[in-house]
């Protein structure tokens, strides 16, 4: 019987030395093994019987990847309790909705910032209570449902939880994952996820002597599957870097053998290459150029079996004087699998991470699938596609060239029915499947565009070519029912402001700087080159360098970064109607209350 507190209390016996968390606070690194973890756990699960959690209580889980919050999910489903992990970043009514559809009970909160936007809805949920770990800001606040975690854990005791975990059965609910494409929450199994978790074990030979690293908060269903289940299933450290702002120097110290990211994370590793390289000196940047053009060169040639003994020596050389240190700095020297979901990563993105020896695994899953219905096994991967269905999972092309699937490992939806055909659910991807029996995933259904021609395309294959360069952060494709197809495209700021230094060109902002002529020639240029790939109805005729970046809390991009288009549409109506109205300037009217000029680009 295969529980998540389970799983910790089997560790405990089974080897309680053994490394099972590590955390960095204020620069320490702070190791947990797993007779210290259950013990957190017991002290956590007494904490909270005494504010009546028990079999069936809903508790809310609102904040980052911090060791209160890892302690409390495992204690929470320890007495039985089904545990609601929501993301640090959600706004008001994003936590209004997630509370109130899981009908949740308890809430758990990170720290000020997380209180602050529950008391806001405060008088539109059930919560009765709130536990929060940090209390920094918090000395005037005199909500009588305000808990400080401490001080429950300090009064409580630690009496034995074994028989409340051995009582648990593994089809009880552990999860309530909230998929925010969908907007809709699934009700998720010990079984289901922990049975999910043992497959990508299997398929990729994961051990207890592994260590993964958690990017992102636990409440991605995704990330949770890869990393946290997956940890505890298989043995291995569970690392939690300090913050978003210290992610590189933690990685590089963690030395994990195991990454899961969204694909912007490994676009944001390449970005960050090239802002350093464009601070370099100019010897330098010319020394690095000139070391990638030769060191895809040879991986081009090793792909296609024409690689000499001399390209090996000249590899050699090109990784230790030049990528060997990079991925040192970005902590990829000692990652053996790379897990990638949430769209595929460009064919140059991933070519290059396999050219400096990281081999990025494509995923394909969502919150109905547990976290994941395929992935790419190890040593038999490829750009194009991502991988073929798993032990357990069936996957076919609707008529209308939908991905649907069928599995062991299936989350149901709180409420309402889930989109099923004949028993098989529709993931709302439109894809293929290729000769091979691998997954092509082109886009989300409810994002086709079809020209005034009658093609229609899934925009997110040009948004990744555009988006595979350094300076550009995001990209929006804009077509329907027009004549040729446009792009709102968002700059890195890094990246371009390092280049516009290069260049000696002066600006005071970022608004400023996406208005230089010699910014928008620079997107310009890139996308002609992109238009190369395309056939000729696809190939973009216009385009947009907007003033600012897409903003996560007004909906414009998801917690893992992929463009919400029909939130951007709203927000950004003026370039939308100045596009498809054949303008060649806009005025916007932005969410911020103020106007922006901008211009339309010709290609």
């Amino acid at each position: 019987m295969a529980t998540i507190p389970g799983l910790v209390l089997s560790h405990n016996k089974n080897h309680p030395d053994a490394v099972a968390l590590r955390y960095k606070q204020l620069g320490i690194w702070n190791t947990y093994n797993w007779s210290n973890y259950f013990d957190e756990v017991t002290l956590t699960a007494n904490a909270l019987k005494s504010l009546s959690i028990s079999k069936g209580s809903v508790v809310a889980v609102y904040g980052n990847n911090v060791p209160k919050l890892i302690f409390s999910i495992s204690a929470i489903q320890a007495l039985g309790g089904i545990v609601v992990p929501i993301h640090p970043e959600s706004t008001g009514n994003e936590l209004k909705k997630i509370l109130s559809e899981s009908k949740s009970e308890i809430l758990i909160a990170e720290d000020q910032q997380q209180v602050d936007t529950f008391l806001s809805i405060e008088s539109e949920c059930d919560i009765k209570k709130v536990i929060y770990l940090d209390g920094r800001g918090m000395s005037s606040y005199t909500n009588s449902n305000l808990n400080s975690y401490d001080e429950l854990t300090l009064k409580s005791d630690t009496t034995n939880i074994e028989n409340d975990i051995n009582s648990l059965n593994e089809n009880d609910i552990a999860f309530y994952l909230f998929d925010e494409h969908e907007d809709n929450l699934y009700k998720v199994s010990h079984a289901a996820i922990i049975n999910n978790s043992a497959k990508i074990i299997s398929l990729n030979s994961l051990t207890e002597k592994d260590s993964i690293v958690s990017y992102l908060p636990l409440s991605i269903p995704t990330n949770l599957l890869f990393t946290f289940v997956t940890s505890l299933n298989s043995g291995m450290s569970f690392n939690l870097p300090e913050s978003n702002q210290t992610i590189e120097k933690d990685l590089q110290e963690i030395g994990p053998t195991i990454l899961y990211a969204p694909s912007f994370v490994f676009k944001h590793i390449i970005t960050s290459i090239s802002y350093r390289i464009e601070s370099a000196t100019q010897s330098n940047y010319k020394r690095y150029m000139n070391h990638y053009n030769a060191l895809m060169e040879i991986y081009n040639k090793e792909v296609s079996g024409e690689s000499s003994m001399f390209d090996k020596i000249k590899k050699t050389w090109i990784m230790l004087t030049t990528f060997a240190p990079a991925k040192n700095v970005f902590g990829l020297t000692k990652i053996k699998h790379a897990f990638v979901s949430d769209g595929v990563l460009s064919k140059v993105n991933f070519d290059f991470f396999h050219a400096i020896g990281v081999e990025i695994q494509h995923s394909f899953g969502q919150a109905a699938s547990c976290g994941c219905i395929s992935v790419q096994p190890d040593h038999s991967v490829s750009s194009e596609n991502v991988g073929s269905a798993m032990d357990g999972c069936e996957i076919k092309i609707n008529d209308k060239s939908e991905v649907c699937f069928k599995t062991d490992c299936l989350g149901e939806k709180i409420s309402g029915d889930s989109k099923t055909e004949d028993g098989w659910i529709n993931s709302g991807y439109v894809g293929k499947l290729d000769d091979a029996g691998n997954i092509v995933v082109s886009g989300r259904s409810e994002d086709i565009i079809t020209l005034k021609s009658g093609k229609q395309f899934s925009p997110e294959n040009i948004e990744n070519l555009i988006s595979c360069s350094p300076f550009v952060k995001s990209a929006v494709v804009i077509g329907n029912n027009q004549q040729s197809v446009s792009v709102i495209v968002v700059i890195d700021p890094n990246s371009v402001n390092s280049w516009a230094d290069r260049k000696n060109i002066r600006y005071t902002g970022y608004t400023e700087l996406a208005a230089k002529e010699e910014v928008k020639d620079l997107i310009k240029e890139h996308i002609s080159c992109v238009n190369d790939s395309l056939e000729s109805e696809l190939k973009v005729k216009r385009f947009v360098v907007l003033h600012r970046t897409l903003i996560m809390n007004e909906g414009e991009v998801s917690k893992t970064m992929e463009v919400m288009r029909k939130n951007i549409q709203v927000n950004l109506k003026d370039v939308f109607a100045a596009i498809e109205t054949n303008q060649d300037n806009c005025k916007v009217n932005d969410i911020d209350q103020l106007s922006y000029e901008l211009n339309i680009n010709k290609i």
